[in-house]
């Protein structure tokens, strides 16, 4: 436990979870220390990296089925330069329900947990456009629908490819973002500064 009792407990959790509530229990700290416990080697190893290049130190103690990570808040000056800002809209092109075509359970765990990830940005994309079994992530039983919806909130354009819906029998299942064609599509990624296909 960090000296002045500060403790979050992140066992049991699945990335990105750890470093996103480390990160915002870090955020809220005034000052002093913070002590997390993680229950997996990549969440020591995630947090750990995060919190150093947003400028903290990180001790690490190995204890029995877990690690402490006791942060110190904004005490190193290793703080990680901003990349340059990208010009144009940032588009992400999903295609799929899950990330990657080796393992569909691994896919579909990846995908949840990269939108988990930029639902929970400062700065999201401007928009994401779902093609192919993508426009599934928004119809109902998705398991990011409340990450979509967030992502909506936010001002984050959610475009589903009317084919694609009517292709699969969907079309009257779409509970996050609203049914797109391909002509705004195609615009909308010409228009981009930036895309990023999934």
């Amino acid at each position: 436990m960090a000296p002045d009792g500060r403790l979050l407990d992140c066992r049991g959790m699945l990335c990105p979870q750890p470093v996103l509530e480390t990160k915002r229990a870090i955020e809220a700290l005034p000052a002093g220390t913070l002590a997390v416990l993680v229950d997996n080697l990549a969440a020591k190893e995630n947090v750990a990296r995060a919190m150093v290049e947003a400028g903290h130190h990180v001790l690490a103690e190995e204890g029995e089925n877990a690690w402490t990570l006791t942060i110190t808040k904004g005490s190193t000056s290793a703080v990680r330069e901003p990349s340059a800002p990208v010009r144009g809209k940032t588009v992400v092109l999903v295609t799929d329900q899950g990330l990657g075509r080796s393992n569909p359970e691994l896919g579909a765990l990846l995908m949840k947990a990269f939108v988990n990830t930029i639902a929970d940005l400062s700065q999201p994309p401007d928009a994401i456009v779902l093609m192919q079994a993508g426009v599934r992530l928004a119809c109902e039983g998705s398991a990011v629908l409340d990450q979509l919806e967030a992502l909506q909130a936010k001002g984050v354009e959610v475009l589903a490819c009317g084919t694609c819906l009517d292709f699969f029998g969907l079309m009257g299942k779409l509970q996050a973002g609203r049914i797109s064609n391909m002509a705004e599509i195609v615009e909308t990624l010409m228009a981009a500064g930036r895309v990023i296909p999934l």
